[in-house]
């Protein structure tokens, strides 16, 4: 902890490390860097030395900075960029049960959020509640992610991030047997992200096959690589 304490010291409010690195951590989160413990200046600096640690890739240094930071939250804005910084570092941790803890309750406050915040916290959460075949919630979170997008300038990584999001959202509704909604939501994956992709071609196949569209669902089966020809065969087979 010594260490930590000397840290605070150097970077004290008027020292132009800390200044640099308020603004270095305000460009990368926005407003929920920006607005957290606005009514105390020491939990600004332990999340500033917290945010230090984790862009040195010290995750576990800057986790316990951010658990202590618990005690100063005093409005539902403190609590809401507390949860989010901390989920984003279990994630960085590839701890995704805490990770979704914590995002899931940065998700519950009803703020404004900036794509930048916003996206990752739902899309990550949405594919957790998938894996838990809690399929109301992901579908609940993929559109939210999604919106956050189509609410944002577009540009060719995000149309293919879009195109992903629509894929997800097409597998879920292919686990709920709801094979329409399956099949729009992977048409506009295509739409949107044009490129060949053997995973969604996959589920395709699957989807033409439950449609009586053999000749379709073969075609496909026989295009896909060899690590997913077989296994899709023997689902398409059994349809």
């Amino acid at each position: 902890m010594n260490e930590y304490y000397d840290l605070l010291m150097e970077y004290t409010l008027d020292s132009e490390n800390y200044k640099k690195w308020r603004e270095i951590h305000g460009n990368a989160f926005g407003n929920v860097f920006h607005s957290a413990f606005d009514e105390s200046l020491e939990a600004q600096i332990h999340l500033t030395a917290a945010l230090i640690r984790i862009s040195s890739r010290n995750f576990n240094g800057g986790l316990s900075i951010l658990l202590m930071l618990e005690q100063f939250c005093i409005n539902d804005f403190d609590n809401f960029a507390l949860s989010y910084f901390t989920g984003l570092c279990y994630e960085f941790l590839e701890n995704e049960e805490e990770m979704n803890k914590y995002y899931d309750k940065m998700l519950e406050y009803d703020f404004d959020f900036e794509f930048i915040i916003g996206f990752h916290p739902y899309y990550r959460t949405a594919k957790f509640a998938q894996r838990k075949s809690e399929n109301t919630k992901a579908l609940n979170y993929y559109n939210k992610a999604f919106e956050l997008y189509c609410d944002d300038e577009t540009n060719a990584v995000k149309l293919q991030n879009m195109g992903q999001i629509c894929y997800d959202i097409g597998t879920v509704y292919l686990s709920c047997q709801d094979y329409v909604k399956s099949h729009q939501f992977l048409d506009m994956s295509c739409k949107y992200s044009p490129a060949d992709n053997p995973q969604r071609n996959y589920v395709l196949a699957i989807l033409f096959a439950v449609e009586g569209k053999r000749d379709e669902a073969k075609k496909i089966v026989d295009s896909l690589p060899d690590y997913l020809k077989a296994n899709c065969q023997q689902i398409v087979s059994s349809i």
